[in-house]
């Protein structure tokens, strides 16, 4: 009777290093282990970002990037909350949305019809949607409507909306990515686009729905952001492009494309909720914060490689201990 053995992916490599560093900070802070930190703070603080991180993931593993989705966020803030002074908070909702949408799906189209890099791409339109931003705002904060304060603020069973949403999201994408065509064609790209597109599959379309849907998503981002924090300046997206893409790679997926999962995207995410938090609660300077993050990463690359490594020498070993069949 054959049994499975049970593989040591990079995914468990994540889990170890979650519940290393969570029972660490726990022991040394008891407060990290109550309710209303936990729910309140640690995963409240990261959503916003892990909900771009998904969106982003799919772009990553078809060999591309989006730097822009910081800046998207804010400029579909600025115009959802202007237009909510006026029209309501229903208008103010669509504006946001439609005005994410619309980023991500121009940056889709620079990148897949006018073959244009997507690092040069999005470095370009996170400075463009920054300016536009600034311009629309004249430098001034943008604050937060009643249908933003809803989603940023409620809470079911003492714990925050928005933990719902990130959830049914996770959920979402996973299936998207692991269980669908769409999945499948996002591998294949970022594996060897020329043999897609002579399958048949229209790259082009694929690489502006994934850009456009990451548009959407830091839309979407954007009005819980400024519901939670209830106001919002040009200027508050300037880092979370690199957060986003720090928690993918930190996620397992290659920057190169063609490997990677939402599991890893959403362990990443969790890490590095635990690591903020955790870092806060016992006092670190922001300085040596940065370091940590630094060297966490660094960890997490080696080890990805040293497992990807270990994993192609055994498929080796496999492959050439086969028994040979066929005439002698």
């Amino acid at each position: 009777m054959n049994s499975r053995k049970l593989k040591f992916t990079f995914n468990w490599a994540l889990i170890i290093i979650l519940i290393v560093l969570f029972g660490g900070i726990s022991v040394i802070n008891s407060v990290f282990l109550s309710f209303d930190y936990l729910v309140g703070v640690m995963l409240r603080n990261i959503v916003e970002i892990g909900m771009m991180a998904l969106a982003v993931t799919l772009i990553i593993i078809t060999g591309g990037i989006d730097l822009s989705v910081g800046s998207t966020l804010v400029l579909s803030s600025m115009l959802g909350g202007i237009v909510a002074l006026k029209g309501g908070s229903a208008a103010g909702v669509a504006a946001a949305l439609l005005t994410g949408t619309f980023c991500g799906f121009f940056n889709g189209v620079l990148i897949a019809k006018i073959k244009i890099s997507p690092l040069v791409t999005t470095l370009a339109t996170m400075y463009l949607y920054m300016g536009l931003a600034r311009s629309i705002s004249r430098g001034d904060s943008v604050y937060s409507y009643p249908a933003t304060q809803i989603l940023g603020t409620s809470e079911i069973a003492y714990i925050p909306l928005q933990i719902f949403y990130f959830a049914l999201l996770c959920f979402v994408f996973w299936f998207l990515l692991a269980k669908t065509t769409l999945g499948r064609k996002l591998y294949a790209i970022g594996l060897n686009e020329n043999a897609v597109n002579f399958s048949g599959v229209n790259t082009a379309r694929v690489k502006i729905a994934i850009y456009t849907i990451s548009g959407l998503m830091s839309a979407f981002a954007s009005l819980v952001w400024l519901g939670r924090f209830t106001s919002i300046k040009y200027d508050a997206g300037t880092s979370l492009a690199l957060k986003v893409v720090t928690i993918i790679v930190l996620g397992g997926t290659s920057i190169m494309g063609g490997s990677g999962d939402m599991k890893g995207t959403i362990l990443a995410t969790l890490i590095i909720a635990v690591l903020n938090s955790g870092l806060t609660v016992l006092n670190i300077p922001i300085a040596a914060q940065t370091i940590v993050h630094g060297v966490i990463l660094v960890i997490s690359l080696v080890s990805y490689f040293v497992l990807n490594q270990q994993m192609l020498k055994s498929r080796i070993i496999q492959v050439s201990g086969a028994p040979k069949t066929g005439l002698s």
